[in-house]
């Protein structure tokens, strides 16, 4: 099967309501080699991501379906290492939100088989 590196987001940043960052077809996988969530706020924000299936909703809180939940504080990157090595397979999706819209930049690069 082919792959090939790829830049998965490019200047995105989070939502404070979930939204998609990176899903894969029915044909192919993606394997995340690499993530950098960077806060450009003066103030500290909870990053919450997912990965789930493409139609299951994201749920927080006790019993919550979420992959990742941290607050990064103002002016910081981070890099989610829980999530650094995962596969996304067919049907599958990564998403994530921010407690402040516009102020989490999301920069996501791996491979995808085909």
């Amino acid at each position: 099967m082919p792959t090939k590196l790829s830049n998965f987001t490019i200047e995105d940043q989070l939502n404070s309501s979930e939204e998609t960052l990176i899903s894969a077809g029915s044909s192919e996988k993606k394997f995340i080699g690499s993530m950098l969530l960077f806060n450009t706020s003066s103030s500290a924000v909870e990053v919450t991501l997912w990965l789930v299936l493409t139609a299951t909703t994201g749920t927080t809180g006790s019993g919550g379906n979420h992959a990742f939940v941290k607050t990064i504080p103002a002016n910081s990157g981070l890099r989610p290492s829980d999530l650094i090595g995962q596969v996304i397979d067919n049907s599958m999706k990564l998403s994530g939100k921010a407690g402040t819209a516009d102020v989490i930049n999301v920069i996501v690069s791996g491979t995808t088989e085909t």
